[in-house]
């Protein structure tokens, strides 16, 4: 299902040191819906989407992708896992709203999309509290945080960066985490089945050696406390009350808690005003545009955008 008239690699670096880039996937359709922007998911990367870019390009939308900085084309320094040493969440933030300001230039009068996974559900969220110019949104695989899970998380991490440093890499913390989501499943033939009941795509995901690898103690630091700021209430307030926003995911993520963070998310959603969606798909698990059934999950996508989009 791949289907692109011209992929362009669009620098950003500006002498920064950043080495951001992003991949500009144009659709040859006669009509142009829109432009979709897509930030991935933790410990993984760009190239895993490419079924569904071509399902977007073939539908009459252009999609631009970046790597997330110490994900796939984007480790800076040879240290995968990391966004940087000092204010890293900040930074990745920045790099998406940087690629966005971009595609505003280059397409003035389109209307943008952000599709966020998982951890780039939350820096998509993130973005969204300082620049409320997209016209839609999609959250994908994302939960509202569960406090208890947090306080462990934060505890566990205290530990291991006091035993290996901010530098460091916990296997620990990484099997506690990760651990904890396939223990959800029984029979289980990889470390990596609550992705996705597709034993291809799991697979493929686990033969990848720039997909599930142990992150830095600095990037779990940045991820919690980049989440605790975004659902700080005064930022989710930020929030713009006039951008339709999808939620969705499987019913039986573990990182949504089997549809129960997902659903708190959605309500917390719409409690501050905004226009927001709920979609669980029976039985799918973290990776919904990787599932078995993804297919039913694209044009559920392309529906709840076509139906947003004005003139569409």
């Amino acid at each position: 299902m791949l289907f692109y008239s011209l992929m362009q690699k669009i620098p950003l670096d500006k002498n920064s040191g950043s080495k951001l880039y992003f991949e500009l996937h144009l659709s040859n359709a006669a009509l142009i819906l829109g432009l979709v922007q897509i930030s991935h998911g933790m410990a993984e990367h760009k190239a895993r989407y490419q079924e569904f870019i071509g399902f977007l390009n073939m539908n009459g939308f252009h999609v631009a992708i970046h790597d997330h900085r110490g994900h796939g084309d984007h480790i800076l320094d040879d240290q995968i896992g990391l966004f940087d040493h000092k204010d890293g969440w900040n930074l990745v933030v920045e790099d998406l709203l940087a690629i966005h300001q971009d595609t505003n230039r280059r397409f003035p009068d389109m209307p943008k999309i952000l599709l966020g996974h998982s951890m780039g559900s939350w820096i998509g969220l993130s973005a969204l509290q300082q620049n409320n110019s997209f016209d839609i949104v999609l959250l994908s695989g994302s939960s509202y945080p569960n406090p208890s899970e947090t306080f462990l998380q934060k505890i566990f991490l205290k530990i291991e960066t006091l035993r290996l440093g901010k530098k460091g890499y916990s296997s620990f913390l990484h099997n506690v985490i990760f651990g904890g989501f396939n223990s959800k499943f029984k029979n289980t033939k990889s470390p990596n089945d609550w992705l996705s009941k597709d034993s291809v795509r799991v697979d493929d995901y686990t033969k990848d050696p720039l997909c599930g690898f142990v992150v830095s103690n600095q990037l779990w630091a940045d991820v919690i406390s980049g989440i605790e700021e975004v659902f700080n209430p005064k930022n989710i307030r930020l929030i713009s009350k006039n951008v339709p926003i999808l939620v969705f995911s499987g019913s039986k993520d573990p990182v949504g808690g089997m549809g129960k963070g997902t659903s708190k998310l959605h309500q917390c959603l719409v409690d501050n005003g905004c226009i927001s969606e709920l979609y669980l798909i029976k039985d799918a698990r973290h990776e919904t545009l990787n599932e078995t059934d993804r297919v039913t999950t694209y044009n559920y996508v392309l529906s709840f955008l076509k139906n947003n989009l004005k003139g569409a």
